[in-house]
Order: structure tokens, then sequence, then C-alpha cells
């Protein structure tokens, strides 16, 4: 084999190997393709490959940029696919080269099949993200996932104090001073979520979708504040959003929204109270005055 462009490696070249070496009979999903590919560069650079793989951080983690490339990942609802039209028969990598990815490739494999897409994701975390705010994101949002697993979406008795703790070490590691336009964001979704978290009868199918809210206005911050390469208008195309700013106040809508039913069931309850206060009320001035 001929090497070519001055020793360079494509995504291309290791989609394919990494499907070839994947061997499954349906193609991966696009978050296992998201995270194998961020661990496989790091492992190639390691065997003295030369490969920059084009990504950013997004919701859950890095999302590998598949424009111009080979890569195509079709979504649907909530399931993804990813299709690789270049084939192992199709590189013009040199043996060296190949031999590197293929190595890569093999012990990431390797290690996904003992921890899954999710252990990778952790590890990711845990050693590369740019803010602790991040880490501590994600050990909430596991937690609460966690309690949906084990309990049903509409149940109301899960572990609310747990889910507490976890607000507020995000809320303490949360890096205000960078980010002050996210402030009021960020206590809305606070207070939001801690007076639903008082009420008892609010189900931990309710608390999930309050608290990616946030993380969906603030991870578009994430995708285009941190600088891993890929320009503004690649990532917006990559995520299949035209305004980035237009998105976010899509989401801070979302979430004034919420407010606004709080304030709603709030006021509707009071006045139940005030009018069972006041039939009380009246049925004791009744009975005095039966007793008089």
């Amino acid at each position: 084999m001929s090497q070519r462009r001055g020793g360079e490696i494509e995504l291309g070249d290791v989609a394919a190997i990494l499907f070839d070496e994947f061997g499954r009979s349906s193609t991966m999903h696009a978050k296992t393709f998201h995270k194998t590919t961020y661990f496989i560069e790091k492992r190639i650079q390691e065997l003295g490959g030369d490969f920059d793989l084009p990504y950013f951080w997004y919701k859950f983690g890095t999302m590998t940029v598949t424009e111009d490339s080979p890569v195509t990942i079709q979504y649907s609802g909530d399931e993804s696919e990813v299709l690789c039209s270049r084939r192992t028969d199709d590189l013009t990598l040199s043996d060296e080269q190949e031999d590197i990815i293929r190595t890569a490739t093999q012990q990431v494999l390797e290690e996904y099949d003992d921890i899954d897409t999710e252990g990778l994701t952790d590890r990711m975390y845990e050693e590369d993200a740019p803010y602790e705010a991040q880490r501590k994101y994600r050990q909430l949002d596991d937690f609460v996932q966690w309690q949906l697993y084990t309990e049903d979406e509409e149940e109301t008795d899960f572990e609310r104090d747990e889910v507490r703790r976890y607000i507020n070490e995000f809320i303490d590691s949360f890096p205000e001073h960078e980010f002050p336009e996210y402030e009021n964001d960020l206590f809305l979704w606070y207070d939001l979520l801690s007076n639903r978290l008082t009420d008892q009868s609010t189900t931990v199918g309710e608390i999930e979708d309050l608290v990616e809210l946030f993380w969906s206005i603030f991870s578009l911050e994430l995708a285009v504040g941190i600088d891993t390469g890929p320009n503004v208008q690649t990532i917006k195309r990559e995520l299949g959003i035209g305004d980035l700013r237009k998105r976010q106040q899509y989401f801070r809508n979302e979430l004034r929204q919420k407010e606004r039913e709080h304030l709603y069931i709030e006021e509707e309850s009071n006045h139940l109270v005030a009018a069972a206060d006041s039939v009380v009320a009246s049925e004791l001035d009744f009975i005095e005055s039966r007793r008089a």
C-alpha cells in the first residue's frame, strides 16, 4: 500500500476499520460511535499515528464531526444508526498506518466490551471534561436515570434527598464567573427543581425532564465555547441547528413556561386552601350559632 497525504489519517479510514473490527450484524448507535472514535484518536496518537479527530463537547460528552467524511448518522426518534461508505478494501493507508489504527481500535473496543458506552462516557468526563460542572451534571443525570430505571416514570416515591444533593453539587461547581449570562437561567432552574422536589406529587419523570432543561441551554454554549477545532458553522450543521442562540431561547422559553405552570398551580392551590378554610370557618360559625 502506498502512503498518502503526507501521513495524515482521515476519519473515514478510522471508521472503516472501526466497523470492520466491531463485527456486529448491524451498525452501531451514534453515542457509541462518538465515544469510541474519541478514544481511538487518543490511542492512535499514543502509538505514534497522525490523526486529529474533529469533535466538540455537547450534551452527553463529545460528538465527532462527520461532515465531509464517508460517515453518515441517521436519526429516528431516540434511535440512531451510523453508516460508513468507505470499506477497508478502499483504504490507501501505509501498512504502518493501518496497523496503528487497527491496534488502537482493538484496544478501545476491548475496553468497550468490558464497560460499554456508558463506561467510556464516564471515563471521558472523569479524565477530560474541561469543567467540573460537566462531571457534576453527569453524576446528577446518571442518578436520575437510575431512578427511572428502577422505578416507573410516574413514580412519586424516589430518592428526593439524593437528587437534591446532586443538584446542589452541580450548582456549587458551575463556573458562574466565566458564564455570568447563564446565572438567571441557572437559579430559575434550581428554584423550580427545589419546589418540585418539595411537592410530594412530583414524579421522577417530571424531575428528569426538568433536570435536562438547563443543560439543553448550557450545552450549546459548551459546543461552541470550548475550542476543539471545528468552527461554529460546522457545529451548527452537525447539530442540524440554524441559529444556536434561537435554539437556546427555545429552551429558555420552555424553562419559563415551567415557571408559569408552577406559579399557576401554586396560586390555584392557595385558592383551594383559602376556600377550604372559608368553608371550615362557616361550619364552625354555624355550629357556634346552634349552640347559642
